[in-house]
């Protein structure tokens, strides 16, 4: 079956061709046959930040080009589309409604069911992406970090998922783009704090780790912020504050931010007696954190999984690939049901 995705959840909009294949051992293989992303990161960069409108008028002009070369490298054309996937939420109201209702639209015409989709759902499965036959390792910790969450899921199946802590206040990615912005790299920041930080001694401001013995797997982050923010107010302010110093801090913040995430994924992973770990969301791409998770967790005897860079951004890979493992809407058969569908931009999971 080929699945015709579509993920407008905040400021990327991205349209993904992917092909279901049943195995002789009844598993399933799951190939990517095209993910179109189109990025707005030059639109709201000038802001510091996401402009919801100027989000979903961006969303309108890339959905046809997104479309139109995603089934040309997939070499395939509409008649050949078996479903429709779209997130439906959580993420800004009207982005959302953009790729929803382009789904909705191209469901109706073709008389073909529609899969509604949980970005953070996706988020959740894209390390598997990459993996042959795309077998996930059930039950697992599934930790979800970007400029918006940062989650922490028990996942006994593709059904059942349960979410067991989260930040109480900041994301860790929105931590990142807040420092950034404040020394003046801009939006995001989570690439350029990245890059930077491997100048700098890790060791050389010791930060608070908010919440780190609290009896819970709840976060924060704020209280981290302002213990930057006032550091580098203390070495000069933005403006003044000498290149190696703003290095060792953003290496400084690196270390604490990747201590926070990975003791309260241990916990959890001690808590509830499980063995793999999936680390997913744009903060996910982080070096630092990449390599305490997979030092760490081999010590722990954690099996860790990342997804691969192109896939830890929004992307409509990932929701057609949740999608296969929902179950669709008819618009032939349950037509009410079809035209209630619409985005919700709290949806939890």
């Amino acid at each position: 079956m080929i699945n015709l995705a579509f993920e407008s959840s905040c400021d990327d909009f991205s349209c993904a061709v992917l092909l279901k294949e049943n195995s002789e051992n009844d598993s399933v293989k799951i190939k990517i046959l095209s993910n179109i992303i189109y990025s707005q990161d030059y639109v709201h960069g000038i802001y510091g930040g996401v402009v919801p409108e100027l989000a979903s008028r961006n969303h309108i002009k890339a959905f046809l080009p997104a479309f139109r070369i995603a089934l040309s490298e997939a070499e395939i054309s509409m008649e050949d589309v078996g479903l429709v996937s779209a997130t439906a939420g959580p993420g800004l109201v009207g982005s959302l409604l953009i790729g929803l209702m382009c789904a909705k639209t191209i469901s109706y015409a073709l008389n073909i069911p529609i899969v509604p989709v949980n970005h953070i759902e996706g988020h959740i499965f894209s390390p598997f992406l990459d993996i042959k036959e795309n077998k996930e390792i059930f039950p697992f910790a599934a930790l979800v970090i970007s400029g918006g969450h940062t989650h922490l899921y028990l996942v006994n199946s593709h059904s059942d998922i349960k979410l067991i802590g989260k930040t109480r206040d900041d994301a860790c990615g929105e931590l990142f783009d807040k420092v950034s912005n404040y020394l003046g790299f801009g939006y995001p920041g989570g690439k350029t704090v990245d890059e930077l930080a491997e100048k700098g001694d890790k060791r050389a401001f010791k930060f608070p780790l908010p919440m780190i013995r609290s009896n819970d797997l709840n976060m924060s982050f704020s209280g981290l912020k302002t213990a930057v923010i006032n550091t580098i107010d203390e070495n000069g302010g933005p403006k003044n504050i000498k290149k190696n110093v703003v290095y060792d801090i953003l290496a400084s913040l690196r270390e604490s931010v990747s201590e926070i995430l990975f003791k309260k994924t241990s916990a959890a992973c001690e808590a509830f007696r499980v063995k793999n770990v999936a680390v997913s969301g744009g903060v996910s791409a982080n070096s630092r954190i990449r390599s305490m998770f997979k030092e760490r967790g081999e010590e722990s005897g954690l099996k860790i999984f990342f997804p691969s860079v192109k896939y830890t951004t929004d992307n409509a890979a990932m929701i057609g690939y949740a999608g296969f493992f929902k179950n669709a809407i008819d618009p032939s058969v349950r037509r009410s049901e079809f035209l209630d569908i619409n985005a919700d931009p709290s949806w939890e999971l």
